[in-house]
């Protein structure tokens, strides 16, 4: 196989993915627009909250990660295919934006102990490295 062959093929994959990201976020600002709407709608009484109660927020923000975590991931794909090269800048903030996903979505009263441990360690970690990333690249 020549060296142009597999240049060609690593750029179709490239647009496969970066097409298929982006109907998912599309599907996603579809549905980020439903379930926002609908918790405006619906009746908030006895929840103590003016327009939307902490339940239906448990619904809208996961989604709103979903699209973030899938456009940084267009926005490193395609620097890959631009430089051959991985921004490790890039796939530090994908980890933090999914654990905090994961935060809003976990119910800490139910997970265990060591658990938790381990979360905060890859919280730390990927926070200390991305700090680290940044200040060598200033």
């Amino acid at each position: 196989m020549s060296i142009a062959f597999l240049k060609r093929f690593e750029q179709a994959v490239f647009y496969i993915l970066a097409g298929i990201l982006a109907a998912y976020i599309v599907i996603e600002i579809v549905e980020l627009v439903y379930q926002f709407l609908k918790a405006l709608i619906s009746s908030n009484e006895g929840s103590g909250r003016l327009l939307i109660t902490k339940d239906q927020t448990q619904l809208v923000l996961p989604v709103f990660f979903n699209i973030l975590i899938a456009v940084e991931l267009i926005d490193t794909f395609s620097f890959y295919v631009k430089e051959h090269s991985i921004k490790v800048q890039s796939v530090l903030l994908i980890g933090l934006m999914a654990l905090g996903r994961k935060l809003l979505t976990l119910d800490v009263g139910h997970a265990d102990g060591i658990s938790n441990i381990g979360l905060a360690a890859l919280i730390l970690s990927l926070a200390f490295g991305f700090y680290l990333v940044k200040k060598v690249s200033n």
